[in-house]
């Protein structure tokens, strides 16, 4: 214990120097402001002349090397049309119009107007000028006052003069403005004028130059010098914040919080305040001193040029070299110097902050709205808070408990010579029931009862390494090897937090709240549940924890402050594995480093549940959380161009790509000059991506093998508070297709596959039909062997036989009877011959009768029980001999089949030859054939049906049946090519 309090007391000793009780002031540096500058090494453009923010949220430089814009990350030189002129580069002045229009003069001549959409217009030019365009302002109907050695006015395509003389020709120190109420102002060194519109006529108003200033609450004040302004008039409601202007190159502009910021005055630029009150009346002349609150000296160059306040409410100062912003930050300067390491924080049930510097021993009283308070009183060591609003100060000696209606002195213990001795205190902590404190040279010990207990007095668990209260007499302790330990009044109750890594923090927020090294979880049950979020870094090493008046939770930090809304912590209590709804003000906000664990002191505190004050290591900082500074700029989306491999192409119309561009990058920005390191983007290419793609910071995405056809791509942006914005930009991408891309590349490969096809197709059908008929022409051969065989054999035979009959029966004598008989076998025997030949000369030729002829002869041989109608359709054709024979074989089956089983009263025999087939069908209106027997292929040990499809397809036929009660058909179609022997007209094929 001893050697972690050493080490401790040596990091405060170093986190800052010793010194004096001085009253800390806010520094001429202007503490509350982040600044930033740019030069040509950052693409700054140099030389700016003039500066505007059009109603988009760019900001544009006018420069004598051309017109420049910025979006916050990227400077861009905007080129103008050629046609406008030569001198177009020569850019005098910009200035921004309410509709989003951008006026520009230029140093030799001419005037003109750049449009949202990228168009261009020239104006001409003020007839009767001289010395060029000094000032010019947008009137609200949209018509232009220019200071051109007079004052003329263009408005409906015309110049006429208003205000002439020697006032106006070459005097210095010009400047006009519109305010609130419509009143056109206009100054120079000898005077302010006012636009009298009823007369179309200036009226001077008062003598004496300087130029107009239009302050937030709607003043119009003169700035005369360094010193001093003047009032000119109450120019109505408060400035409109819709788009920013720029001044004049000279001067200074009053800012969004009533600051006046100078050029040239005791510095390059100063921050100055009205010393006559907000709201007090004044009379119309009245110098008003300024008091400067903040001074720069050290800019991006030596001298300022001109200034403008954006609409975030940024400050830009133009000097010779570059550029500087200066931006408000949310987290503000405390006073307080030095790191914030060295403090300790508590609050007074009086709603005052108190901090104790423990290095000079100086005690404050901080103020949301002022500076820090020194209280006389001999040094302090450090302030804590104690239950009910309790405030204890230690010092070397003693500890104060003050409350809302006593004081009470604790004295340290004394030296083992009985006598008062110093101590060097490093915390303090009141259970209800003991004051615990430690000093380096006591240790831990503990105010009960009226005397101090060493820790040995206690039951405490070792290693203690962070603590906080819970119930009266009860602590949240954890150690320094990952274990929490629940004391009750001497009652240990231990649990396992490793995972939160070394332990930084425990704090009681409903449920005890644990942070480490490695997160922050909620200990609920007896069990530690580590809370997720986007950013694992955010909730590490919570040192400090704030509950405000709505509810919203405020920690501290590594990565800041983080922000809480009660809902979401509601949520994540009831669920810590739902992750952790947050926002973080970190660097870009104002926050200085990380928030302190050096000292394991509370490192943030409220005194009325709305001003939040921090210790980080680069400091003290305070945040009014209800006038938190929101970026009232709301982003606007711009795509910027396309990149192909052999080109960039700007966004400013619908883009066709030239075939082969389907790799390509589109570069889009969302002009936002306060924290653009925090716009975040997400965007989607319609017809490519299905959902939103988040492009985070970045500002640019690239596609690959993006096929020919047409596309969308669409951006959209939100700003550092997650504000989105209110529409997206979008780009019509056309990919022109390549030869092999193209429509008609595509048709004629599909036509190509579909010829090949057909020709694949034909050639196997060739192929099939050439076996087919080879099959023909070898069962052809086979039939005239087996014709030749049988006359050269059998028949020969036969007729042998029958000429030895013969012989034998003429020897017979006598027997009459049995001679008839031998004659009678042997006229059988010669018409089996006669048959024998027909049937030869059948098989070796075919039968000369038609095919329906031999169905009309077949249904007379059966003696039909049913009407049988045979029908030809079409003139006959010759046949294939083989497709002849097996066609009647199976047209001679499936008839005796309808004639014998079917019992049908009608019987139909159709012969068709079709010019692409030869078709024959059988039809009857019987019983049908039985559904089994369909799909069996026929009755089982019966041949019928079997043979009949397998007679159909040797000669390349289709066979089918159909078959149900009432109705069977039976079709038997064979294509041309292999039935025919001849064409339509008879030839042979």
């Amino acid at each position: 214990m001893r050697s972690l309090l050493l080490i401790v007391f040596a990091a405060l000793c170093a986190a800052g120097a010793p010194a004096g009780a001085a009253t800390p002031t806010i520094g001429p540096d202007l503490a509350d402001y982040s600044h930033t500058q740019w030069t040509a090494a950052d693409g700054a453009p140099p030389g700016i002349g003039s500066m505007a923010q059009t109603a988009d949220g760019w900001l544009w430089f006018g420069t004598a090397d051309g017109l420049y814009r910025f979006d916050g990350v990227r400077f861009s030189r905007y080129r103008l049309p050629p046609r406008l002129g030569l001198n177009r580069d020569r850019v005098n002045l910009v200035r921004a119009a309410p509709n989003g229009d951008l006026y520009i003069t230029y140093f030799a001549e001419g005037l003109s107007v750049l449009h949202p959409d990228g168009r261009v217009d020239a104006i001409p030019a003020p007839p009767l000028a001289r010395n060029g365009i000094g000032d010019i302002t947008i009137d609200n109907d949209g018509s232009l006052w220019v200071i051109a050695g007079n004052i003329q006015q263009f408005k409906d395509g015309r110049w006429r003069v208003v205000a002439d003389g020697p006032e106006w020709n070459g005097a210095p120190g010009i400047s006009m403005l519109l305010d609130q109420r419509g009143d056109l102002w206009a100054t120079n060194n000898a005077g302010v004028w006012r636009l009298d519109r009823k007369a179309e006529r200036l009226v001077k108003i008062m003598d004496g130059g300087g130029q107009l200033l239009f302050a937030p609450d709607g003043r119009l004040w003169q700035l005369r010098d360094a010193a001093t302004i003047r009032f000119i008039a109450q120019a109505g409601g408060a400035r409109p914040a819709a788009y920013a202007y720029a001044e004049s190159i000279w001067g200074g502009v009053f800012d969004s919080d009533g600051g006046l910021w100078q050029l040239d005055c005791a510095a390059p630029v100063c921050r100055v305040q009205p010393k006559a009150p907000p709201g007090a009346e004044l009379q119309s002349g009245a110098v008003i001193q300024v008091a400067t609150v903040g001074q720069v000296r050290q800019l991006s160059g030596r001298e300022a040029k001109n200034i403008l306040e954006d609409r975030e409410g940024n400050i830009w100062i133009a000097t010779e070299s570059g550029i500087d912003r200066f931006r408000r930050n949310r987290l503000l300067n405390s006073g307080l110097d030095g790191a914030g390491a060295k403090y300790s924080l508590s609050t007074d049930s009086a709603g005052h902050i108190w901090a104790a510097d423990i290095s000079s021993g100086a005690l404050w009283r901080l103020s949301a709205n002022g500076r820090p308070q020194a209280v006389a009183r001999p040094p302090v060591t450090l302030v804590a808070n104690g239950r009910h609003g309790t405030v204890f100060i230690g010092d070397k000696r003693a500890i104060e408990r003050i409350t809302s209606d006593r004081k009470e002195i604790i004295p340290l213990p004394p030296g083992a010579d009985g006598k008062p001795r110093d101590h060097r205190m490093l915390g303090i902590l009141d259970d209800g029931k003991v004051l615990w404190t430690a000093t380096m040279e006591t240790g831990l010990i503990g105010w009960r009862d009226g005397k101090w207990l060493p820790a040995t007095a206690f039951t405490l668990p070792a290693k203690i390494f962070q603590s906080g209260p819970a119930g009266v007499g009860q602590l949240w302790l954890a150690t320094g090897d990952g274990t929490l330990v629940f004391y009750d009044d001497g009652k240990l109750t231990t649990s396992d937090i490793h995972q939160v890594g070394m332990a930084t923090s425990v704090f009681l927020s409903g449920e005890p709240i644990v942070s480490g090294s490695d997160g922050t979880g909620v200990f609920k049950n007896g069990k530690l549940t580590l809370w997720r979020a986007a950013d694992a870094d955010v909730l590490r090493n919570i040192s400090g924890l704030v509950v405000t008046r709505d509810g919203d939770r405020w920690l501290n930090g590594a990565a800041g402050l983080v922000h809480v809304r009660a809902e979401d912590w509601t949520r994540s209590i009831a669920d810590p594995t739902q992750p952790l709804r947050y926002e973080v003000f970190g660097a870009l906000d104002g926050y200085p480093g990380r928030a302190v664990i050096e000292s394991r002191w509370p490192t943030a505190m409220s005194p009325d549940g709305r001003h939040l004050w921090l210790l980080a290591t680069g400091g003290v900082v305070q945040l009014d959380t209800a006038r938190l500074q929101r970026n009232r700029g709301t982003p606007q989306p711009a795509i910027l161009g396309v990149t192909t491999d052999q080109r960039t192409y700007a966004a400013d119309r619908a883009l066709r790509l030239p075939p082969g561009s389907g790799h390509f990058r589109i570069d889009f920005t969302a002009p936002l000059l306060r924290a653009p390191e925090s716009v975040r983007f997400e965007y989607r290419l319609d017809g490519v991506d299905a959902h939103w793609q988040d492009a985070g910071s970045r500002r640019s995405t690239s596609y690959t093998n993006v096929g020919a056809g047409d596309y969308v791509f669409r951006v959209r942006a939100f700003n550092e508070d997650g504000t989105p914005s209110v529409n997206e930009a979008s780009l019509r991408v056309t990919v022109e297709p390549t030869l092999a891309q193209s429509l008609w590349f595509r048709i004629s490969c599909v036509l190509a596959l579909a010829l090949l096809a057909f020709a694949l197709y034909h050639y196997r059908i060739r192929q099939l039909s050439r076996r087919m008929a080879e099959r023909l022409q070898v069962r052809v051969a086979e039939r005239e062997r087996i014709a030749i065989e049988l006359h050269d054999t059998v028949l020969q035979s036969m007729h042998g036989v029958i000429l030895h009959a013969e012989n034998a029966v003429e020897k017979i004598e006598g027997q009459a009877e049995t001679r008839d008989k031998l004659t009678q076998v042997i006229e059988q025997a010669n018409n089996a011959i006669i048959e024998g030949r027909e049937r030869v000369q059948s098989l070796r030729h075919g039968s000369d009768d038609e095919l329906i002829d031999l169905f009309d002869a077949l249904v007379a041989r059966e003696g039909a029980a049913a009407p049988v109608r045979v029908v030809q359709q079409s003139v006959s054709r010759a046949l294939h001999l083989v497709v002849k024979d097996e066609l009647y074989v199976v047209g001679r089956e499936a008839l005796r089949n309808a004639l014998r089983h079917a019992h049908a009263s009608q019987v139909t025999l159709t012969l068709s030859y079709a010019a692409k087939e030869l078709v024959l069908e059988v039809r009857d209106d019987g019983v049908g054939i039985p559904a089994e027997i369909l799909a069996a292929g026929g009755r089982p040990g019966h041949l019928g049906l079997d043979a009949m499809r397998r007679r159909a397809e040797q000669v390349g036929g289709k066979y089918s049946i159909i078959s149900r009660p009432g109705e069977t058909l039976v079709r038997i179609a064979i294509p041309a090519r292999l039935a025919y022997l001849t064409d339509p007209q008879g030839r042979t094929v």
